[in-house]
Order: structure tokens, then C-alpha cells, then sequence
């Protein structure tokens, strides 16, 4: 487990960081990615669910898909006490 900030990659930084306002979908973490790192938008919304996933195994978010009911899907995140205590 990452146990500081100083250790984090620049694009887990900016997810945690935007984390700390509450709850945000996929989209929004994409764009924030995209705006504060060097990373393309495109390049964010091809790893986004992989860094989520990457975040949660070490335990600083919540993430999980929401589904419609026309089966569309879509990830949504939240930090966990760890990644609060983390970046705060």
C-alpha cells in the first residue's frame, strides 16, 4: 500500500484530490485527469477504470459501476477513510 502523498503518480494524486469534494462519476474524474496531469483526455478515458481499480485495491476509494436500465454503465468513486486521511 502507498502510504504518502509523495509516492502517488501524478493522475492518482489528481483523483484522490478531486475525491476529497465527494462522489464523482468516471467523466468527471476523466476531465480533471485530463486538465491536471499529462495525460491526453483520451488517454484518461482509456485508463480511468483501471486506476480506479488500481485505487481501490490499495484501498483509498470506493468504485463501482451503476447500471441503467438500457444497460449502459457507468463508474462512479468516492474516497475511503484510508484515501481521506491520505489527502487530507
Amino acid at each position: 500500500m502507498t502510504n504518502t502523498v509523495e509516492a502517488l503518480r501524478q493522475h492518482q494524486l489528481v483523483i484522490l484530490r478531486r475525491l476529497r469534494g465527494g462522489p464523482l462519476t468516471e467523466f468527471e474524474l476523466v476531465r480533471e485527469v485530463a486538465e491536471h496531469s499529462g495525460h491526453s483526455y483520451d488517454q484518461a478515458a482509456d485508463m480511468m477504470g483501471d486506476w480506479l481499480e488500481e485505487l481501490r485495491l490499495e484501498g483509498y476509494v470506493w468504485a463501482g459501476a451503476l447500471t441503467n436500465a438500457a444497460d449502459q454503465k457507468l463508474i462512479a468513486a468516492a474516497l475511503t477513510k484510508a484515501g481521506r486521511e491520505l489527502v487530507d
